[in-house]
């Protein structure tokens, strides 16, 4: 069943001087529920142009997306971004409890759902620290739990890594995977890392540029629980060098593009 359908979306922006610029040209994909899809490329391929649009946070020109919301309603989207965005004034568990607050929910609930969310995340000592006393992988982690706080069917991700150190981005990734596969939300992942694709990823979007559009999707076979220690296997090695190949000629492509133009 598919929890996500993007059918046939085109995007075009206004830009400078009367002049459009179309971002993406007739993207269609179907995610089912439960999967974990990563979109990659090259910079201005349009990811997040595609999952802000997944997201409503912005609208097709051409073609929609529907959300399946499954038999429990409307339900919102979760969203993490790059920057985990939490208010400095309020406590880890004032920053998870915010979109309960915001739905109404009765304190009591909100208290036990906030408890909850910190102990999936590894975080329940946090509860009463702010921000500024907190890791960058740890406000990512907060950030996590508040976007599972209100119980999301789809798990909008932009990129939640990438201001990150290398050591300290394996060991959210790792801990990224462990909560999908306690709550097996559908996740739609953004990144540039093709290490970062191949370890999260049950398949991995593609997309090509000048105008964004799907280049290829690769399934991603490796058994889960993934580990640090299996990103040596060959397998591992053979899936992120075809990748990376793929994006050269991605690249090579746009370059002779504008040579010619």
């Amino acid at each position: 069943m598919s929890a996500i359908k993007v059918e046939g979306v085109s995007k075009v922006f206004a830009g400078a001087g009367g002049q459009s610029m179309l971002a993406l040209s007739d993207v269609s994909l179907d995610i089912a529920d439960g999967e974990f899809v990563v979109l990659l490329g090259p910079s201005g391929c349009g990811k997040t142009t595609l999952l802000r649009i997944i997201g409503q946070l912005e609208s097709p020109t051409v073609g929609r997306v529907s959300l399946d919301h499954g038999n429990n309603g409307d339900r919102p989207l979760g969203f993490v971004f790059q920057e985990a965005t939490l208010m400095p004034w309020r406590s880890t568990a004032a920053n998870v409890a915010l979109p309960l607050e915001m739905a109404g929910v009765p304190r009591r609930e909100r208290t036990e759902r906030v408890r909850e969310m910190l102990e999936l995340v590894g975080l329940p000592e946090t509860e009463g620290k702010y921000p500024h006393q907190l890791s960058g992988g740890m406000r990512q982690r907060v950030s996590i739990a508040r976007a599972l706080a209100h119980d999301p069917q789809v798990l909008l991700m932009d990129e939640p890594f990438g201001a990150l150190d290398a050591q300290t981005r394996d060991m959210m990734n790792a801990e990224l995977q462990r909560i999908w596969l306690e709550n097996r939300k559908t996740v739609v992942f953004v990144t540039h890392s093709v290490s970062e694709a191949v370890f999260l990823a049950d398949r991995i979007v593609m997309l090509g540029t000048k105008p964004g559009h799907i280049h290829s999707i690769t399934e991603v076979t490796l058994p889960r629980p993934r580990t640090v220690d299996m990103t040596e296997s060959a397998e591992f090695r053979h899936l992120a060098a075809e990748l990376r190949r793929q994006i050269g000629a991605v690249q090579d492509t746009d370059n002779r593009s504008a040579v010619s133009a």
